[in-house]
């Protein structure tokens, strides 16, 4: 079973300066580990950037779609629906974008693309 790293408590987490990283006593990859500098309990946090969403929204909006950030930060299958309508309606940025913003998710662990 896989644990994302950022549910486990904080205690549980070794985040010595040795680079062989710990969880009770399991090593870790390091690249698996949450970013120390977000406070993911903020409730502004999210598994990508908001300036990025709203890029993306105005991008859509242009396009005559709507988008919901708030709901983007939550919704996984709203999520990948619109990203997949960004990526297939949008001229070559907005489909970086879109395409960038799926990366994102999948490294944050949301894996917005299995909900199908």
């Amino acid at each position: 079973m896989i644990i994302p790293l950022h549910l486990l408590p904080e205690d549980a987490i070794d985040f010595g300066e040795s680079p062989g990283y710990t969880v009770r006593g399991q090593a870790v990859d390091p690249q698996l580990l949450p970013a120390r500098e977000v406070e993911l309990a903020s409730p502004l946090t999210g598994p990508v950037a908001v300036d990025d969403l709203l890029v993306l929204q105005a991008g859509l909006q242009a396009l005559g779609h709507d988008l919901s950030v708030p709901r983007m930060l939550y919704d996984r299958l709203y999520a990948c629906d619109r990203l997949a309508w960004a990526y297939a309606h949008g001229g070559a940025p907005l489909r970086e974008l879109a395409l960038s913003l799926y990366d994102g998710y999948e490294r944050a662990g949301e894996w917005i693309g299995l909900i199908h």
